[in-house]
């Protein structure tokens, strides 16, 4: 469905590439997660599937078309929520009434579930909401849409914890078929439940005649489904004297050790995202 091939691209007046080369793929009815450290290009990308940003080269397409040329019948199938945005001065009601009709599947029922669980007022203004009580209406705005390609930007910054719980049953209650969802975000806790899908993004360098080095661009350092990792991979603890020869990787815990290890036995396995997204960028798990 979304094929990101080879794009490469640089912010003017940067230095260096956000990308050279980079390639995804995306399949329909999944929930991607899209991890990486602060300015590795997360942001950017989603930037570029919505058609906002345009690659220097390489091709960005959601069923063949590419959203850079900013034809309408695509840009309604697609949903950017960012990490940062301003709402006009409208109440929820009307700013519905206004953007809605962009958007052919749009659901009012989805909508009106969604701002019921958020205690969210349609005749409240939105000028005059927090960032948490903005935030809520946008995913659920989002939600509503019922377009193919959700993108979405730390889509948890400024929730509290009761609104990151609705918010992972809410994802999981109204997606519908056909449809993508890529999720980038820093606070993995918020969302592991919900995916099914892991890409990490980060930096490669490359070693120059001198002997320095020379960066190029942000890669994808992982990109696997969740089912295809917890049959190679089990995620264990381990009391403190226990054997953890084993490991593909581990870190300290107050009571012991939080390990990989080569899932040999095919047990069931819950994956530690935090554990998985420092074993990746340390190159322990490809």
């Amino acid at each position: 469905m979304i094929q990101i091939q080879n794009i490469s691209y640089k912010y003017a007046g940067a230095d260096s590439l956000v990308f050279d080369g980079l390639s995804l793929s995306l399949e329909e009815n999944r929930i991607y997660g899209l991890l990486g450290r602060n300015g590795v290009g997360k942001s950017t990308l989603l930037y570029l599937m919505a058609g906002l940003l345009r690659p220097a080269k390489g091709t960005i397409l959601i069923d063949g078309r590419e959203p850079r040329r900013r034809e309408p019948d695509l840009l309604q199938e697609i949903y950017f929520v960012p990490d940062e945005f301003t709402f006009p001065s409208l109440t929820v009601r009307r700013y519905v009434d206004r953007y809605a009709p962009f958007y052919p599947r749009f659901s009012h029922e989805v909508l009106n579930a969604c701002l019921k669980d958020f205690e969210i007022d349609m005749d409240g203004r939105l000028d005059g909401f927090s960032l948490g009580q903005k935030k809520r209406v946008m995913v659920s705005f989002a939600l509503a849409t019922q377009c193919r390609v959700l993108l979405m930007d730390e889509p948890t910054n400024g929730l509290d914890i009761p609104a990151k719980v609705l918010f992972r049953k809410m994802v999981a209650r109204h997606i519908g078929e056909g449809q993508t969802i890529l999720i980038s975000t820093h606070q993995v806790y918020d969302v592991d439940a919900l995916l099914d899908h892991v890409i990490v993004l980060g930096r490669l360098e490359q070693q120059e005649g001198s002997g320095s080095k020379k960066g190029k661009g942000d890669v994808v350092l992982f990109d696997r489904s969740l089912a295809d990792l917890t049959e190679e991979y089990a995620f264990v603890y381990r009391s403190v004297g226990e054997d953890c020869s084993d490991a593909v990787y581990s870190e300290p815990t107050p009571q012991g050790h939080a390990l990989i290890v080569k899932n040999e036995d095919g047990q069931e396995t819950t994956v530690r995202m935090e554990l998985l997204f420092n074993a990746v960028v340390k190159g322990f798990v490809k």
